[in-house]
Protein backbone atom coordinates (compact mmCIF):
# COMPACT_ATOMS: atom_id res chain seq x y z
CA UNK A 1 0.00 0.00 0.00
CA UNK A 2 2.74 2.44 0.36
CA UNK A 3 4.54 2.25 -2.82
CA UNK A 4 0.90 2.53 -4.26
CA UNK A 5 0.50 5.94 -2.51
CA UNK A 6 4.52 6.52 -3.38
CA UNK A 7 3.55 5.85 -6.98
CA UNK A 8 0.74 8.22 -6.88
CA UNK A 9 2.49 11.15 -5.25
CA UNK A 10 5.36 11.09 -8.05
CA UNK A 11 2.22 10.98 -10.38
CA UNK A 12 0.54 13.84 -9.20
CA UNK A 13 3.82 15.87 -9.26
CA UNK A 14 4.75 14.63 -13.03
CA UNK A 15 3.61 17.39 -14.30
CA UNK A 16 4.05 20.26 -12.07
CA UNK A 17 2.83 23.30 -13.92
CA UNK A 18 -0.84 21.25 -14.41
CA UNK A 19 -0.42 20.46 -10.97
CA UNK A 20 0.06 24.21 -9.66
CA UNK A 21 -2.53 25.45 -11.81
CA UNK A 22 -4.99 22.52 -10.16
CA UNK A 23 -3.95 23.26 -6.83
CA UNK A 24 -4.54 26.75 -7.60
CA UNK A 25 -8.22 26.55 -8.58
CA UNK A 26 -8.80 24.03 -5.72
CA UNK A 27 -7.31 26.01 -2.71
CA UNK A 28 -9.03 29.19 -4.07
CA UNK A 29 -12.19 27.53 -3.88
CA UNK A 30 -11.90 26.49 0.06
CA UNK A 31 -10.26 29.72 1.27
CA UNK A 32 -13.01 31.57 -0.50
CA UNK A 33 -15.29 29.44 0.87
CA UNK A 34 -13.31 29.82 4.39
CA UNK A 35 -13.56 33.05 4.15
CA UNK A 36 -17.54 33.64 3.26
CA UNK A 37 -18.47 31.08 5.76
CA UNK A 38 -16.45 32.90 8.50
CA UNK A 39 -17.98 36.04 7.74
CA UNK A 40 -21.71 34.62 7.88
CA UNK A 41 -20.38 33.05 10.88
CA UNK A 42 -19.44 36.76 12.30
CA UNK A 43 -22.40 38.42 11.47
CA UNK A 44 -25.14 35.63 12.56
CA UNK A 45 -23.08 35.18 15.94
CA UNK A 46 -22.73 38.77 16.49
CA UNK A 47 -26.66 39.34 15.33
CA UNK A 48 -27.47 37.03 18.16
CA UNK A 49 -25.50 38.48 20.98
CA UNK A 50 -26.44 42.17 20.17
CA UNK A 51 -30.44 40.35 19.76
CA UNK A 52 -30.07 38.93 23.09
CA UNK A 53 -28.40 42.09 24.74
CA UNK A 54 -31.02 45.00 23.35
CA UNK A 55 -33.04 43.44 25.91
CA UNK A 56 -34.53 39.85 24.30
CA UNK A 57 -33.01 38.21 27.37
CA UNK A 58 -32.55 34.48 26.60
CA UNK A 59 -35.72 33.06 27.70
CA UNK A 60 -38.88 34.98 28.58
CA UNK A 61 -42.02 34.26 30.55
CA UNK A 62 -45.67 34.79 29.48
CA UNK A 63 -49.15 33.73 30.72
CA UNK A 64 -50.72 31.10 28.08
CA UNK A 65 -53.48 33.69 27.48
CA UNK A 66 -51.05 35.79 26.04
CA UNK A 67 -50.49 33.45 22.93
CA UNK A 68 -54.27 32.03 22.98
CA UNK A 69 -56.16 35.20 22.85
CA UNK A 70 -55.51 39.05 21.89
CA UNK A 71 -56.07 41.82 24.69
CA UNK A 72 -59.29 43.01 25.01
CA UNK A 73 -57.79 45.83 28.01
CA UNK A 74 -54.05 46.53 28.51
CA UNK A 75 -52.67 43.76 30.40
CA UNK A 76 -55.57 41.37 31.13
CA UNK A 77 -53.57 38.62 29.90
CA UNK A 78 -50.39 40.01 32.07
CA UNK A 79 -48.81 38.38 35.21
CA UNK A 80 -50.60 38.73 38.39
CA UNK A 81 -47.93 37.68 40.95
CA UNK A 82 -44.87 38.07 39.06
CA UNK A 83 -42.60 38.69 42.16
CA UNK A 84 -42.93 35.16 43.30
CA UNK A 85 -42.70 33.94 39.63
CA UNK A 86 -39.84 35.99 39.43
CA UNK A 87 -38.11 34.05 42.63
CA UNK A 88 -38.18 30.93 41.00
CA UNK A 89 -36.88 31.97 37.58
CA UNK A 90 -34.01 33.64 39.69
CA UNK A 91 -33.30 30.45 41.67
CA UNK A 92 -31.99 28.49 38.89
CA UNK A 93 -28.52 27.81 38.37
CA UNK A 94 -26.95 29.89 35.30
CA UNK A 95 -29.54 32.27 35.75
CA UNK A 96 -27.97 35.61 35.96
CA UNK A 97 -30.99 37.81 36.90
CA UNK A 98 -35.02 38.51 35.86
CA UNK A 99 -36.27 41.61 34.66
CA UNK A 100 -40.10 42.50 34.50
CA UNK A 101 -41.39 44.43 31.27
CA UNK A 102 -44.64 45.90 30.10
CA UNK A 103 -45.31 46.65 26.97
CA UNK A 104 -48.11 49.07 26.23
CA UNK A 105 -49.06 51.71 23.42
CA UNK A 106 -50.70 55.39 23.89
CA UNK A 107 -49.85 59.06 22.55
CA UNK A 108 -47.15 61.47 23.67
CA UNK A 109 -47.31 65.50 22.84
CA UNK A 110 -45.07 68.10 23.69
CA UNK A 111 -47.93 70.78 24.02
CA UNK A 112 -48.26 71.75 20.31
CA UNK A 113 -47.72 68.03 18.47
CA UNK A 114 -48.82 64.47 19.42
CA UNK A 115 -47.40 61.12 17.94
CA UNK A 116 -47.90 57.65 18.75
CA UNK A 117 -45.40 55.57 20.76
CA UNK A 118 -44.72 52.06 21.32
CA UNK A 119 -43.60 52.18 25.22
CA UNK A 120 -41.94 49.61 27.16
CA UNK A 121 -41.40 49.52 30.95
CA UNK A 122 -38.75 48.22 32.89
CA UNK A 123 -37.28 48.06 35.98
CA UNK A 124 -33.75 50.03 35.18
CA UNK A 125 -31.79 47.95 38.28
CA UNK A 126 -32.65 44.86 37.11
CA UNK A 127 -32.39 45.26 33.55
CA UNK A 128 -28.38 47.02 33.98
CA UNK A 129 -27.87 43.45 36.65
CA UNK A 130 -28.84 41.52 33.06
CA UNK A 131 -25.87 43.56 31.27
CA UNK A 132 -28.70 44.87 28.29
CA UNK A 133 -27.17 47.27 25.98
CA UNK A 134 -29.64 50.87 26.23
CA UNK A 135 -28.07 52.05 23.20
CA UNK A 136 -27.70 55.50 24.28
CA UNK A 137 -26.86 58.16 21.93
CA UNK A 138 -26.96 61.33 24.31
CA UNK A 139 -27.93 61.77 28.06
CA UNK A 140 -28.00 59.00 30.72
CA UNK A 141 -29.95 56.15 31.19
CA UNK A 142 -33.07 55.16 33.73
CA UNK A 143 -32.15 55.22 37.40
CA UNK A 144 -33.24 53.29 39.45
CA UNK A 145 -33.43 55.38 42.68
CA UNK A 146 -36.30 56.75 44.02
CA UNK A 147 -37.62 59.80 42.94
CA UNK A 148 -36.84 59.12 39.48
CA UNK A 149 -39.68 57.45 38.41
CA UNK A 150 -40.64 59.95 35.98
CA UNK A 151 -37.78 59.89 33.62
CA UNK A 152 -38.11 58.23 30.31
CA UNK A 153 -35.70 57.37 27.23
CA UNK A 154 -36.83 58.45 23.69
CA UNK A 155 -36.06 57.04 20.18
CA UNK A 156 -34.11 59.42 18.14
CA UNK A 157 -36.63 59.40 15.21
CA UNK A 158 -39.34 60.43 17.92
CA UNK A 159 -37.34 63.02 19.72
CA UNK A 160 -36.54 64.73 16.00
CA UNK A 161 -40.32 64.55 15.42
CA UNK A 162 -41.45 66.15 18.67
CA UNK A 163 -38.49 68.58 18.71
CA UNK A 164 -37.32 67.61 22.23
CA UNK A 165 -33.86 67.17 23.92
CA UNK A 166 -32.18 65.58 27.11
CA UNK A 167 -33.87 67.72 29.91
CA UNK A 168 -37.14 68.42 28.12
CA UNK A 169 -40.39 67.11 29.29
CA UNK A 170 -43.37 64.82 27.67
CA UNK A 171 -46.64 64.14 28.29
CA UNK A 172 -47.71 60.52 27.66
CA UNK A 173 -51.20 59.45 27.53
CA UNK A 174 -52.65 55.83 27.45
CA UNK A 175 -55.76 53.57 28.17
CA UNK A 176 -55.78 51.96 31.71
CA UNK A 177 -56.62 48.23 32.65
CA UNK A 178 -60.06 49.37 33.83
CA UNK A 179 -60.72 51.29 29.99
CA UNK A 180 -60.11 54.99 31.11
CA UNK A 181 -57.72 57.43 29.57
CA UNK A 182 -54.87 58.65 32.11
CA UNK A 183 -52.10 60.65 31.65
CA UNK A 184 -48.37 60.91 33.07
CA UNK A 185 -45.62 64.11 32.78
CA UNK A 186 -42.12 62.48 32.24
CA UNK A 187 -38.17 64.10 31.72
CA UNK A 188 -36.44 63.24 28.96
CA UNK A 189 -33.49 61.17 30.45
CA UNK A 190 -31.71 60.04 27.13
CA UNK A 191 -31.96 59.50 23.68
CA UNK A 192 -31.52 56.04 22.11
CA UNK A 193 -30.37 54.75 18.92
CA UNK A 194 -31.17 50.79 18.16
CA UNK A 195 -30.62 51.12 14.43
CA UNK A 196 -33.47 50.57 13.30
CA UNK A 197 -35.14 53.94 12.02
CA UNK A 198 -38.32 52.41 12.21
CA UNK A 199 -38.37 51.51 15.89
CA UNK A 200 -36.34 54.73 16.56
CA UNK A 201 -39.57 56.51 15.30
CA UNK A 202 -41.88 55.41 17.35
CA UNK A 203 -40.17 53.91 20.59
CA UNK A 204 -40.12 55.51 24.33
CA UNK A 205 -38.74 53.55 27.47
CA UNK A 206 -40.12 54.62 30.92
CA UNK A 207 -39.54 53.04 34.63
CA UNK A 208 -41.68 50.27 35.50
CA UNK A 209 -43.42 52.57 38.53
CA UNK A 210 -44.38 54.73 35.93
CA UNK A 211 -46.21 52.47 33.47
CA UNK A 212 -47.89 51.07 36.60
CA UNK A 213 -49.12 54.29 37.56
CA UNK A 214 -50.60 55.05 34.13
CA UNK A 215 -52.12 52.04 33.42
CA UNK A 216 -53.39 51.67 37.27
CA UNK A 217 -52.51 47.89 37.34
CA UNK A 218 -49.68 45.95 39.14
CA UNK A 219 -49.41 43.32 36.33
CA UNK A 220 -46.89 43.02 34.18
CA UNK A 221 -46.40 41.64 30.14
CA UNK A 222 -43.58 39.22 30.48
CA UNK A 223 -40.50 38.45 32.52
CA UNK A 224 -37.15 37.99 30.73
CA UNK A 225 -34.26 36.05 31.98
CA UNK A 226 -30.78 36.36 31.70
CA UNK A 227 -28.16 33.90 31.55
CA UNK A 228 -24.30 33.73 32.17
CA UNK A 229 -24.49 32.10 28.86
CA UNK A 230 -26.01 31.76 25.67
CA UNK A 231 -24.98 27.96 25.77
CA UNK A 232 -27.03 27.23 28.95
CA UNK A 233 -30.46 28.19 27.08
CA UNK A 234 -31.84 24.39 26.61
CA UNK A 235 -30.35 23.80 30.42
CA UNK A 236 -32.26 25.95 31.65
CA UNK A 237 -35.76 26.06 30.32
CA UNK A 238 -35.30 22.51 30.73
CA UNK A 239 -34.97 23.03 34.43
CA UNK A 240 -37.81 25.85 34.87
CA UNK A 241 -40.64 24.36 32.57
CA UNK A 242 -42.01 21.87 35.45
CA UNK A 243 -41.44 24.35 38.45
CA UNK A 244 -43.59 27.22 36.08
CA UNK A 245 -46.66 24.21 36.29
CA UNK A 246 -47.71 24.59 39.41
CA UNK A 247 -48.25 28.27 39.61
CA UNK A 248 -51.83 29.15 39.85
CA UNK A 249 -51.55 31.13 36.11
CA UNK A 250 -51.24 28.80 33.74
CA UNK A 251 -47.46 29.88 32.48
CA UNK A 252 -45.59 29.66 29.12
CA UNK A 253 -41.75 29.63 28.85
CA UNK A 254 -40.03 30.59 25.63
CA UNK A 255 -37.11 30.83 24.48
CA UNK A 256 -35.04 33.56 22.64
CA UNK A 257 -34.88 31.75 19.93
CA UNK A 258 -38.11 31.55 19.09
CA UNK A 259 -38.93 34.89 19.70
CA UNK A 260 -36.21 36.68 17.03
CA UNK A 261 -37.76 36.23 14.03
CA UNK A 262 -35.34 38.61 12.20
CA UNK A 263 -32.69 36.62 13.72
CA UNK A 264 -33.55 33.63 11.99
CA UNK A 265 -34.72 34.73 8.86
CA UNK A 266 -30.78 36.42 8.53
CA UNK A 267 -29.75 32.99 9.71
CA UNK A 268 -31.79 31.31 6.71
CA UNK A 269 -30.65 33.22 4.35
CA UNK A 270 -26.70 33.00 4.85
CA UNK A 271 -27.15 29.79 5.60
CA UNK A 272 -29.01 29.88 1.56
CA UNK A 273 -26.04 31.77 0.24
CA UNK A 274 -23.51 29.43 1.51
CA UNK A 275 -25.42 26.07 0.06
CA UNK A 276 -25.15 27.93 -2.90
CA UNK A 277 -21.48 29.11 -2.52
CA UNK A 278 -20.52 25.35 -2.11
CA UNK A 279 -22.73 24.21 -4.56
CA UNK A 280 -20.80 26.78 -6.92
CA UNK A 281 -17.35 25.80 -5.94
CA UNK A 282 -18.35 21.74 -5.94
CA UNK A 283 -19.15 22.09 -9.98
CA UNK A 284 -16.14 24.16 -10.78
CA UNK A 285 -13.88 21.67 -8.88
CA UNK A 286 -15.61 18.73 -10.79
CA UNK A 287 -15.66 20.03 -14.48
CA UNK A 288 -12.57 21.87 -14.30
CA UNK A 289 -11.02 18.51 -12.96
CA UNK A 290 -12.67 16.07 -15.12
CA UNK A 291 -10.94 17.81 -18.06
CA UNK A 292 -7.58 18.13 -16.43
CA UNK A 293 -8.00 14.54 -15.33
CA UNK A 294 -8.80 13.49 -18.89
CA UNK A 295 -5.76 15.19 -20.58
CA UNK A 296 -3.21 13.30 -17.86
CA UNK A 297 -5.03 9.81 -19.23
CA UNK A 298 -4.45 10.96 -22.49
CA UNK A 299 -0.44 11.61 -21.54
CA UNK A 300 -0.31 8.22 -19.94
CA UNK A 301 -2.00 5.89 -21.93
CA UNK A 302 1.32 4.07 -23.33
CA UNK A 303 1.83 3.83 -19.40
CA UNK A 304 -1.64 2.38 -18.29
CA UNK A 305 -0.84 -0.13 -21.38
CA UNK A 306 2.36 -1.01 -20.09
CA UNK A 307 0.83 -1.94 -16.81
CA UNK A 308 -1.77 -4.15 -18.14
CA UNK A 309 0.84 -5.59 -20.02
CA UNK A 310 2.25 -6.25 -16.47
CA UNK A 311 -1.07 -7.65 -15.35
CA UNK A 312 -2.16 -5.02 -13.17
CA UNK A 313 -5.55 -5.44 -12.05
CA UNK A 314 -7.63 -3.01 -13.74
CA UNK A 315 -9.39 -1.72 -10.81
CA UNK A 316 -6.08 -0.95 -9.55
CA UNK A 317 -5.81 1.08 -12.25
CA UNK A 318 -9.19 3.18 -11.16
CA UNK A 319 -7.96 3.14 -7.89
CA UNK A 320 -3.96 4.72 -9.06
CA UNK A 321 -6.20 7.79 -10.50
CA UNK A 322 -8.78 7.85 -7.59
CA UNK A 323 -5.90 7.86 -5.04
CA UNK A 324 -4.08 10.61 -7.30
CA UNK A 325 -7.68 12.96 -7.21
CA UNK A 326 -7.62 12.25 -3.82
CA UNK A 327 -4.14 13.10 -3.00
CA UNK A 328 -4.44 16.70 -5.27
CA UNK A 329 -7.92 17.36 -3.08
CA UNK A 330 -6.26 16.96 0.33
CA UNK A 331 -3.05 19.29 -0.94
CA UNK A 332 -5.29 22.08 -1.97
CA UNK A 333 -7.33 21.95 0.62
CA UNK A 334 -4.64 22.43 3.47
CA UNK A 335 -2.91 25.06 1.33
CA UNK A 336 -6.98 26.47 0.63
CA UNK A 337 -7.03 26.31 4.70
CA UNK A 338 -4.05 28.34 5.74
CA UNK A 339 -4.64 30.92 2.49
CA UNK A 340 -8.10 31.35 4.03
CA UNK A 341 -7.07 31.77 7.71
CA UNK A 342 -3.87 34.05 6.60
CA UNK A 343 -6.06 36.83 4.71
CA UNK A 344 -8.88 36.46 7.61
CA UNK A 345 -6.06 37.28 9.71
CA UNK A 346 -5.29 40.42 7.51
CA UNK A 347 -8.68 41.39 7.18
CA UNK A 348 -9.62 41.61 10.66
CA UNK A 349 -6.52 43.49 11.51
CA UNK A 350 -7.40 46.25 8.75
CA UNK A 351 -10.33 47.21 11.19
CA UNK A 352 -12.73 47.21 7.94
CA UNK A 353 -16.60 48.25 8.41
CA UNK A 354 -19.59 47.98 5.78
CA UNK A 355 -22.12 50.32 5.13
CA UNK A 356 -25.41 49.77 7.28
CA UNK A 357 -27.80 47.47 5.53
CA UNK A 358 -31.43 48.79 4.24
CA UNK A 359 -33.43 50.31 7.18
CA UNK A 360 -30.22 50.52 9.88
CA UNK A 361 -28.32 53.32 10.68
CA UNK A 362 -25.02 51.65 12.31
CA UNK A 363 -22.05 51.03 9.81
CA UNK A 364 -21.29 46.65 10.25
CA UNK A 365 -17.69 45.55 11.29
CA UNK A 366 -16.24 43.12 8.61
CA UNK A 367 -14.82 40.40 10.41
CA UNK A 368 -13.72 36.91 9.90
CA UNK A 369 -14.23 34.15 12.61
CA UNK A 370 -12.41 31.02 12.69
CA UNK A 371 -15.11 28.15 12.31
CA UNK A 372 -13.60 24.66 12.31
CA UNK A 373 -16.65 23.02 11.18
CA UNK A 374 -16.34 25.60 7.60
CA UNK A 375 -12.87 24.73 7.02
CA UNK A 376 -13.43 20.68 7.63
CA UNK A 377 -16.45 21.14 5.50
CA UNK A 378 -14.80 23.05 2.69
CA UNK A 379 -11.68 20.69 2.92
CA UNK A 380 -14.07 17.77 2.32
CA UNK A 381 -16.23 19.18 -0.24
CA UNK A 382 -13.11 19.41 -2.63
CA UNK A 383 -11.84 16.19 -1.51
CA UNK A 384 -15.22 14.44 -2.49
CA UNK A 385 -15.79 16.99 -6.18
CA UNK A 386 -11.87 15.87 -7.30
CA UNK A 387 -12.45 11.86 -6.20
CA UNK A 388 -15.69 11.87 -7.85
CA UNK A 389 -13.95 13.77 -10.89
CA UNK A 390 -11.50 10.93 -11.19
CA UNK A 391 -14.09 8.23 -11.69
CA UNK A 392 -15.12 8.42 -15.53
CA UNK A 393 -11.82 9.36 -16.44
CA UNK A 394 -9.92 6.44 -14.11
CA UNK A 395 -13.27 3.68 -15.60
CA UNK A 396 -12.21 4.94 -19.13
CA UNK A 397 -7.86 4.45 -18.59
CA UNK A 398 -8.88 0.46 -16.77
CA UNK A 399 -11.31 -0.57 -20.22
CA UNK A 400 -8.11 0.98 -22.59
CA UNK A 401 -6.82 -2.40 -25.06
CA UNK A 402 -3.47 -3.16 -24.21
CA UNK A 403 -2.62 -3.14 -27.88
CA UNK A 404 -4.18 -0.07 -28.47
CA UNK A 405 -2.76 1.48 -25.33
CA UNK A 406 0.67 0.40 -26.38
CA UNK A 407 0.55 1.64 -29.64
CA UNK A 408 -0.45 5.16 -28.77
CA UNK A 409 1.57 8.09 -29.90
Amino acid sequence: MGKFLLLAFRNVFRNRRRTAMTLLMVGGGVAGLILAGGYFAFIIHGLRESTIRNGLGHLQIFTAEHFSRDEVRVLDTGIDDWQHVATIAGSLPHVRGVAPRIEFYGMVSNGQKSSIFMGSAVDPNAEKSLGFDSNLAAGRDLSGKPGKEVEALVGSGLAKSMNVKVGDGLTLMAVTSDGALNGVDVEIAGIVNSGIAEMDARYLRITLASAQRLLQSDRVTNLVVGLDSTANTDAVYSALTPRLGGLPQAMTLKKWIDLATYYKQVRMLFNGIFLFMGLIVFFMVLMSSVNTLLMTIFERTREVGTMLAMGTPRKWIVMLFMCEAALLGLLGAALGVIFGNLAGALLNASGLHLPPPPGYTASISFRILYEPGVMIGSALLVVVSLVLASIPPAIRASRLQIVEALAHV
